[in-house]
């Protein structure tokens, strides 16, 4: 019998997502207000800033499966548990880096602003990546099927939506209207401290099962992880689904940014007209995450996540065209219904992975496993800021004014209409090759039950 068993109720899988919330509450600031408030608030050239954020997605990928063997080698302690101490490390190191990051003055030099920035980051990745790590090996390891894997992803998408549409709100009302910099700062400071708090009191609610991680096999030999991470590239089914999922991040990893130039300079609006769509987009998918959820059930985690991106695949071409406020508002909704159904489905499909690897090799190194994934897929996330800030400097785009010329127009709808809706159509078509089918998709589920016997109760 589980030590855990009984232990998460609905009531504790809604507190221990409060650490994603506070956690995506940070992350959506950072991703969607630093381009803006870099170009716009402290002068730095798009060039410079894309510079800067690719040399930090390079890193990105490189210190996550580093970061990931570390986590997994950490033994399990009683009363304190494996992943736990990692979630509580990483809060104090987000807070200095990221409340730094907003600090950075505009009379620097542009090469200074770009070192500073780029220092900053690399901390704030070193310690995310810690707490993404160590909480997802968390729920791998204490959720077991599939299913209840979903249920609990859903729950978490739930509580993640008033952080994450504060996260989105605070950059559209602010960057997009006409307010000071000590304001700004002072802002995004609170919503950070905010997160970060959030991220603290979800853990106070983390329990680990000492009994899994007795027939949890892993190894923290150096040659032998060497050993273990190239095998990984050898599994037929981990190179479709890294390849699926590279095209599918670097299509939806970062879409904010483009959201923020597209209101404040396609559109020209700003405070609540700029807002109103981020909130109906929040209700949309509310109202859709019952619906993935039973349909998951009853079809399969990829049979769903590949038709319900097309939705997204879609939206994105429609923002190409020279529409209306309304229009583009009602396509925004459209997008992130579909990605809706990632933000479901993603977390079960990456904790089947780790289970298709245990059964294939007999290591269970979910944190591993998820660092060596990222060397492609962080580095993903940022492309479309890379893309949206090299369209932005050929076509003239001039920081800090609200009309720009049509060139500029022109490269903003392109960098968040065809050229995303074209690379996420490639990872939608190979993730429909992965061969997760509903069938295999229970074997997996069968075979590691029968090896680690059911961690949490789905109730």
């Amino acid at each position: 019998m589980s030590e855990s068993k009984g232990y998460y109720t609905i009531s504790k899988k809604i507190l221990i997502n409060l650490v994603t919330g506070g956690s995506g509450l940070v992350y959506i600031i950072i991703q969607s207000s630093l381009m803006k408030f870099y170009t716009d608030v402290i002068g730095l050239s798009p060039t410079l800033y894309g510079v800067a954020f690719l040399i930090f997605s390079i890193w990105n990928g490189i210190n996550d499966p580093i970061i990931g063997y570390w986590a997994d080698k950490q033994p399990f302690k009683q009363g304190r548990g494996k992943y736990l101490p990692l979630i509580r490390w990483s809060i104090p190191v987000i807070a200095v880096s990221v409340l730094g990051v907003f600090l950075a003055a505009p009379g620097w030099h542009q090469y200074l602003i770009t070192a500073y920035l780029l220092v900053l980051l690399v901390a704030y990745e070193g310690a995310h990546t810690l707490l993404g790590v160590s909480f997802m090996a968390f729920t791998v390891n204490t959720f077991i099927s599939t299913e209840e894997r979903t249920k609990v992803q859903a729950i978490g998408s739930y509580v993640s939506q008033i952080p994450m549409f504060l996260g989105g709100m605070i950059p559209v009302w602010f960057l997009t209207g006409d307010f000071s910099r000590p304001a700004l700062i002072g802002i995004f400071s609170g919503a950070i401290l905010l997160g970060l708090v959030l991220v603290w009191i979800g853990s106070l609610f983390v329990r680990e099962n000492g009994h899994f991680y007795e027939k949890a096999e892993s190894t923290h030999n150096l040659r032998k992880i060497l050993s273990f991470s190239k095998g990984l590239f050898r599994d037929k089914t981990f190179v479709i689904f890294l390849l699926a999922y590279f095209f599918i991040q670097a299509a939806t990893g970062n879409y904010f940014t483009g959201y923020l130039y597209y209101m404040d300079n396609v559109l020209e609006v700003s405070g609540l007209k700029a807002t109103i769509p981020d909130i109906l987009t929040g209700v949309a998918q509310m109202s859709t995450f019952p619906l993935i959820v039973l349909a998951a059930k009853k079809y399969g985690s990829r049979n769903l996540l590949w038709r319900g991106l097309l939705i997204a695949v879609v939206g994105h071409a429609v923002l190409s065209l020279p529409l209306n406020y309304w229009f583009i508002a009602a396509t925004y909704i459209v997008i992130l219904i579909g990605y809706g159904f990632a933000q479901v489905l993603n977390a079960p499909l990456q904790g089947l992975m780790v289970d298709h690897i245990e059964l294939t090799t007999g290591k269970r190194q979910p944190g591993l496993v998820r660092g060596v994934m990222a060397i492609l897929l962080v580095p993903a996330t940022a492309m479309p800021a890379l893309i949206l800030s090299a369209l932005l400097d050929v076509s003239g785009y001039v920081g800090g004014s609200k009309q720009q010329a049509p060139e500029v127009l022109s490269a903003i709808r392109l960098g968040t209409g065809i050229i995303p809706s074209v690379i996420l159509l490639v990872g939608v078509v190979l993730l429909s090759k992965l061969p997760f089918t509903h069938a295999r998709e229970k074997e997996i589920q069968a075979a590691i039950e029968a090896k680690h016997g059911t961690v949490a109760d789905g109730r």
